[in-house]
């Protein structure tokens, strides 16, 4: 394991992700900026609220 931090293993996943992802998919630059920062957002707050549901039935 790179990371001691899960949390962080999945940030820096979801950075590479991101980045290729908005080269691909959009064509100029503003587009390319705003879909990775709507698109990190998006699977970091997914990520985070996915882990709180798993911790409410952890118990």
């Amino acid at each position: 394991m790179i990371f001691r931090s899960h949390l962080l293993s999945m940030i820096v996943y979801s950075l590479l992700v991101c980045l290729v992802l908005a080269q691909i998919r959009r064509s100029t630059r503003r587009e390319q900026i705003r879909y990775f920062i709507s698109l990190f957002l998006i699977m970091i707050m997914g990520a985070l609220l996915f882990g709180w549901f798993m911790f409410l039935f952890a118990r």
